[in-house]
């Protein structure tokens, strides 16, 4: 057990999404457009707490230097937000592509935090691209594991 995202289907259901599994977005490219998903980070051990949660997205084709993540390379782009709300398009444009975010801690010492942390992700493909589902980000998870009441 382990740190896991996961998203909510038609059903309001969360369901997690595996280590390697990309987050698949289908884009109109002929106009380009932009998605934006609600995930969720959450520990599912109730002996384990996490620190130094660090949370990123990576292209499995083209990770250096940032591939499709980073925008200026390609006009693919992802941002992610650390929030419970939803960006406003405001703080969305505040945000560097490709940057990660970090979570101090899920859970303390005295006890584990089974609770699911939200965060959004975005992505834009751009204007003159053929039709796709984009398969190729993942959402990379990174952590110190402590043991509760260690």
């Amino acid at each position: 057990m382990s740190l896991a995202i996961y998203y909510k289907d038609e059903e309001d259901q969360f369901v997690q999404v595996s280590e390697s599994t990309p987050i698949n977005t289908i884009h109109n490219g002929r106009t380009g457009d932009i998605k934006t998903i609600q995930l969720f980070v959450r520990n599912d051990d109730p002996d384990e707490w996490y620190s130094n949660v660090r949370i990123r997205p990576v292209d499995l084709v083209d990770a250096n230097p940032y591939g499709d993540i980073g925008y200026t390379e390609t006009g693919w782009g992802v941002k992610l937000n650390y929030s419970e709300f939803e960006p406003s398009t405001s703080e969305w444009n505040d945000l560097r592509w490709g940057a990660d975010f970090i979570i101090d801690a899920i859970g303390s010492n005295d006890e584990a935090d089974l609770s699911y942390h939200s965060f959004w992700y975005y992505i834009t493909c751009p204007p003159n691209e053929d039709v796709k589902i984009k398969t190729d980000i993942v959402i990379d998870v990174s952590f110190t594991e402590n043991m509760v009441g260690a």
